[in-house]
């Protein structure tokens, strides 16, 4: 892994809450990914990533000083710092009317479903905890989803941020079992620890839940799989499981998936060729390819 650091010129992207997030601002202190995850819609050409997406993580060195610039600008004051550079620091009594004057709260997404900012690189830079200290200092809600159970080394300041605002840690599961998981997440934690992290931080109060998806046609739609992933996350006291399907773009990202389904499950590669056969601009089914798909080849057990 090769950590690139540069000055972003903008890390804020904002959006409309969704099934994928609650979170009204989206930033990521990375680009590039070493989880490369199999399915990852990120390998995809539209998002012009560099090629050695997994391997070369740029590190956005000023991302703490642009949230802190976009806060400021939004007439955000760091109530919950202990120096606000503001004039309530100098009269004490301005709190309570800087608190009731303070703009309308939105949820901040940190990260945004294509670059994990709880991947390996994160235990060396630390940039995640930063930003996510700029958002307890401001007040703001925070949203994060990741497949990285390094995201409980932090588990003191999202406790914190819980107490002041709000916070929801959502982990992406898509097999219930290590094994598979292993062949399409390779370097992201074990389904069993983010289940574990999941119990963790339910026992801590934090709002906490899976999102399975993108659910894998043929593997992660078994009932097997289904019934055992949805088993283990009311164990594990998960108040939610969003899901949604698999998105397979035309080109690198398309044919990476594919080449691992012919190593791994080459009975389901038929089904796979055919059911985005269609070459749909976003990734999307050809729907009209669905019937066909379960008779393409027979189960193979044993």
């Amino acid at each position: 892994m090769i950590l690139q650091p540069y000055e972003a010129k903008s890390i804020m992207r904002k959006s409309s809450p969704s099934l994928f997030s609650w979170g009204e601002a989206y930033l990521n202190p990375y680009q590039g990914c070493y989880h490369d995850c199999v399915y990852c819609d990120g390998k995809s050409e539209g998002y012009f990533m560099h090629e050695d997406f997994s391997q070369r993580i740029k590190v956005k060195t000023n991302a703490p000083i642009l949230l802190e610039r976009f806060f400021r600008k939004k007439g955000f004051i760091p109530l919950h710092r202990q120096k606000t550079d503001t004039l309530v620091d100098f009269i004490p009594s301005l709190k309570d009317s800087a608190q009731k004057t303070q703009p309308p709260k939105f949820v901040l997404h940190l990260g945004g479903g294509v670059c994990d900012v709880y991947q390996p690189a994160e235990a060396e830079t630390r940039m995640t905890r930063t930003l996510l200290t700029i958002a307890r200092d401001y007040g703001l809600p925070v949203f994060i989803l990741t497949k990285n159970t390094l995201l409980l080394r932090d588990l003191d300041l999202l406790k914190s941020i819980n107490e002041t605002s709000h916070v929801c840690c959502s982990f992406t599961i898509t097999l219930a079992d290590n094994e598979s998981q292993r062949i399409f997440e390779p370097h992201a934690s074990t389904t069993d620890e983010r289940f574990a992290a999941i119990r963790t931080l339910r026992k801590e109060g934090i709002h906490a839940g899976v999102h399975f998806y993108p659910v894998l046609p043929f593997i992660g739609d078994t009932d097997e799989n289904m019934e055992a992933l949805y088993t283990r996350a009311k164990e594990a006291q998960a108040e939610f499981v969003y899901c949604w399907g698999l998105t397979l773009k035309p080109g690198r990202s398309k044919q990476e998936f594919l080449s691992v389904v012919q190593e791994h499950y080459p009975h389901l590669l038929r089904r796979y060729e055919l059911l985005y056969g269609n070459n749909d601009l976003y990734g999307n089914i050809n729907v009209n390819q669905i019937e066909k798909t379960e008779f393409v080849y027979p189960e193979v057990k044993g």
